[in-house]
C-alpha cells in the first residue's frame, strides 16, 4: 500500500502530464472530506483535487464522480458552486479538480443558505443526473433497509417511531443532497455549495430536510440550530416547500436517524451522539 506521501508524488506527476497542473504546484491534504481523498493545489492555479474512493456500499450517500463534474461544468458563472478545472482517470482512481474557493465555511447565517438553496432549486441544468423518488414511500423503504442491516437495539426502537405521512409528488429539480455545515463555504462572492458529488434531480425537500439535520450540525462540528433560527430559514425559503417540509420532513429525520445508527455500526462512533439527537425529534 502507497503512502499518502507516494500517491501525492505519483499524483502529481500523472496531473503535470496530463498538463492539468504546473510542475511547481503544492500538495496540502485537506482534512474535512469523510469519503474522498482531497488536497488543496497551489500553484500557477489554486485548485482542489479531489481522488475518489470506492462508497459503493453507502446506503444513502451517492459517490459519482462525473456527475459532479457534470454538474460543475453546467454550474459555472451560476453563483452557487465552484468551477470545474479537469476530469482524469488516473492510476489510484478517478480525479476532479475544481477551483479553489477563499472563504471561511459557514458561519452560521441561515438566510443566505435559504437564498443559495432557492437559486440552485431554481436551475435547470442539461446534465444526465440520477433522479430521486419524490414519494414518501420511497423515503419510508430506504429507511427500514438501512435499519435491516443494523443489529443495535435502537434499531427496533427506531422502528416502532416511524411516522406516517402522506405528501403530493412535486416535480423534480437539481438538489444538491448533502447540504451540511461543512459544504458551505463563504467567499468574496457570497455563498457557495461543495462537493457535488451525488447530486441528484428530486424533492427540494431532501435539501432542506438535510439542513435542518441536528445530526449533521453535529457530525460537522457546528451547533445545532435554534428554533428561533430554524423558523427564520423555513420563513425565507419557497413557501410550497416550507409547507412539504412541515407535513413531511419528520420522514426524512426519521431516515436520517437510521443512517447515523448504521453509520456508528460501522465504527464512526460520532454518530452515536448524531443518531440520538436525530432520533429526539421523532419523541
Amino acid at each position: 500500500m502507497n503512502s499518502v506521501t507516494d500517491i501525492e508524488q505519483q499524483l502529481h506527476r500523472h496531473l503535470v502530464d496530463a498538463g492539468l497542473i504546473s510542475a511547481d504546484t503544492i500538495w496540502q491534504a485537506q482534512t474535512g472530506g469523510r469519503t474522498n481523498k482531497v488536497w488543496r493545489l497551489s500553484g500557477a492555479l489554486d485548485l482542489i483535487c479531489k481522488l475518489y474512493l470506492d462508497a459503493s456500499t453507502n446506503p444513502l450517500y451517492a459517490n459519482t464522480p462525473r456527475a459532479e463534474y457534470d454538474c460543475l461544468r453546467a454550474l459555472t458563472g451560476a453563483g452557487v458552486a465552484p468551477d470545474a478545472h479537469g476530469f482524469v482517470e488516473t492510476p489510484f482512481g478517478v480525479v476532479l479538480l475544481y477551483h479553489y474557493i477563499a472563504g471561511q465555511v459557514w458561519d452560521g447565517d441561515v438566510l443566505s443558505v435559504a437564498d443559495l438553496l432557492g437559486r440552485v432549486h431554481a436551475l435547470n441544468p442539461s446534465i444526465g443526473l440520477r433522479v430521486l423518488p419524490d414519494t414518501v414511500s420511497s423515503v419510508a423503504a430506504q429507511g427500514v433497509d438501512i435499519l435491516d442491516k443494523i443489529k443495535d437495539a435502537r434499531g427496533d426502537e427506531l422502528r416502532a417511531l416511524r411516522p406516517d405521512v402522506r405528501l403530493e409528488p412535486i416535480a423534480p429539480v437539481l438538489i444538491h443532497t448533502d447540504v451540511v455545515a461543512g459544504n458551505l463555504i463563504h467567499g468574496a462572492h457570497g455563498l457557495r455549495l461543495i462537493d457535488w458529488q451525488c447530486p441528484a434531480l428530486g424533492d427540494p425537500l431532501v435539501d432542506v430536510a438535510m439542513f435542518l439535520s441536528p445530526a449533521m450540525h453535529f457530525i460537522y462540528g457546528s451547533a445545532a440550530l435554534s428554533e428561533a433560527a430554524k423558523n427564520d430559514f423555513l420563513k425565507q425559503i419557497n413557501p410550497r416547500i416550507r409547507a412539504r417540509y412541515e407535513q413531511a420532513g419528520i420522514l426524512y429525520h426519521w431516515r436520517m436517524a437510521a443512517y447515523c445508527l448504521w453509520r456508528f455500526e460501522q465504527g464512526v462512533v460520532d454518530y452515536k451522539q448524531a443518531a440520538a439527537l436525530e432520533m429526539a425529534l421523532l419523541k
